[in-house]
């Protein structure tokens, strides 16, 4: 069947990418088309392997799984050896498919749309395929210190990372960058609100002003053991040196003039200020149902010691709400939670459409549940608490690092099946009843008994991860159908086919 493929690789001759298109038999585009009398080369000779996962691993939420795959040209004759002088990595490539067999431009359908990971040259030229993902497989990171002093830190602080601060954290220690003025930085896109400021556990008086600028900050008489801030530029400063370890309880950046603290919000955040993707590379819709489908605070805080990938960023903030993300063919990053499959299916699959069907092993059933919330930055020892001044109840909080939900058990799971399992998980909630929430759906989720099924499908396009699917089969209980979840697929063009682990 008919394949073409558009890729944009760097030229440096050109400074600018270079358009190319190949195809599988030949194809020229009309004039009313887009490229218009277009020449597809023949030269595709494996169109497309690719796998793709919903989830990393056989574990049901929150960590991505980047798609990765192959498409080959043919170059016997060398004539294509030209292409690794170009510049692939990152660049887009793109598939289509149509079942006709003579074909206009309009008949074919997205298959792939992602990114070149390399071009390895040869008689038969390999592109190695990666979906969007490797976009954010970039540093989370506001940039680093000078070293020129004030704002930009000391010679001491010179290359190390800015830290920055998204949601609400409690107990964590803010960067000193200037000690002559004690003057701290919590995250130079500013900060929303100072909660608490703590010397040795011990609370400080409410802040007496916030300031525009570290000038005015610095500047600012401060007396006796007073704190001081300037929100905009995400410093604080205290009138003396503290006794002991400086913490903070505080809300993080603001964004349009809001602060922001749901789980979609602060993925907007992350990714659109530290990586190349823009607002045009979300999808929208799906950003604006999870706000409304997850509105609890979470966080995130990176003190600049240590730089996580963007991508890791999210897949801890994604843990925590049980979401998965990822782009789909249309070059969208979108969110989603996995609350088991839809009521209706996406595309529907009676027995004669099924190629192949093996029954899969599933996780074990979960019995009990208990989730850690609102994380500390920092952790204290009772040597570090002034235990004179700390209340009782804050010395014993300041030495966990979470606080934990009550264990939630399912009496029908842990009846029916002796080896269902007693879990827990670290989340980024700040709310006790967030976490509740949270740990009790999960548990209905998995508590649940599950099939799951590996099925082989003609290549179906539009089908992706994520959409639920209805298999009806004479065998495994599936006469009256059977709706499942699409976790993972495996795409496979020469056989024009698709193999789909289903969950449901």
């Amino acid at each position: 069947m008919p394949y073409l493929m558009r890729v944009e690789p760097y030229d440096a001759t050109l400074g600018a990418v270079r358009p190319l298109f190949f195809s599988d038999l030949g194809f020229t585009s009309e004039p009313g088309d887009s490229p218009s009398n277009t020449y597809f080369v023949r030269r595709i000779e494996t169109p497309l392997q690719v796998r793709r996962s919903l989830f990393d691993g056989s574990a049901v939420g929150g960590f991505s799984e980047t798609s990765f795959g192959s498409a080959t040209l043919a170059n016997d004759d060398g004539g294509l050896d030209w292409l690794s002088d170009l510049d692939w990595d990152g660049r887009l490539v793109e598939i289509r498919y149509t079942p006709l067999e003579r074909p206009t431009l309009a008949d074919f359908t997205v298959l792939f749309s992602g990114a070149a990971e390399q071009l390895v040259p040869g008689d038969e030229i390999e592109i190695q395929l990666r979906d969007l993902l490797v976009l954010l497989d970039v540093p989370a990171s506001r940039g680093q210190f000078s070293g020129a002093g004030g704002i930009d830190g000391t010679s001491e602080l010179k290359g190390r990372d800015k830290p920055w601060l998204i949601g609400r954290r409690r107990q964590i220690e803010p960067v000193l960058i200037d000690a002559i003025n004690n003057v701290y930085m919590v995250d130079p896109l500013g900060f929303s609100t100072l909660l608490a400021a703590r010397d040795k556990g011990v609370a400080y008086p409410v802040p007496v002003g916030d300031y525009a600028s570290y000038a005015a900050l610095v500047a600012a008489p401060l007396t006796g053991n007073n704190v001081a801030t300037a929100k905009a530029a995400g410093l604080i400063r205290l009138s003396q040196d503290p006794d002991g370890r400086f913490t903070i309880d505080a809300e993080g950046v603001r964004v349009s003039g809001a602060w922001i603290y749901r789980f979609a919000d602060l993925v907007r955040h992350v990714v659109t200020s530290m990586t190349t993707v823009t607002g045009a590379g979300l999808l929208d819709a799906s950003f604006t149902a999870m706000n409304t489908l997850q509105p609890a605070v979470l966080s995130y805080w990176c003190d600049g010691s240590s730089v996580p990938k963007v991508r890791e960023v999210i897949d801890q903030l994604a843990d925590s709400v049980g979401a998965y993300w990822g782009f789909g063919e249309d070059r969208l990053l979108s969110l989603g939670r996995y609350d088991g499959p839809a009521t209706t299916a996406d595309f529907v699959f009676g027995e004669r459409d099924v190629i192949d069907l093996t029954p899969r092993s599933v996780d074990r059933r979960m019995k009990s549940l208990k989730l850690g919330y609102r994380p500390f930055g920092v952790t204290f020892t009772a040597s570090d608490l002034d235990r004179v001044n700390v209340t009782p109840a804050d010395a014993e909080a300041f030495q966990n690092e979470y606080r934990w939900t009550a264990v939630a058990t399912n009496a029908a799971a842990a009846e029916a099946s002796l080896l269902a399992t007693d879990e827990e998980a670290n989340t980024l909630f700040d709310a006790e009843a967030d976490a509740i929430a949270e740990r009790d759906r999960r548990l209905t989720l998995h508590a649940a008994k599950r099939k799951a099924f590996e099925a082989v499908v003609p290549l179906t396009p539009g089908l992706t991860v994520g959409h639920t699917i209805r298999l009806t089969d004479s065998r495994y209980g599936l006469s009256a159908g059977w709706l499942g979840l699409v976790l993972e697929i495996e795409r496979d063009a020469d056989d024009e086919t698709m193999k789909l682990t289903v969950l449901g």
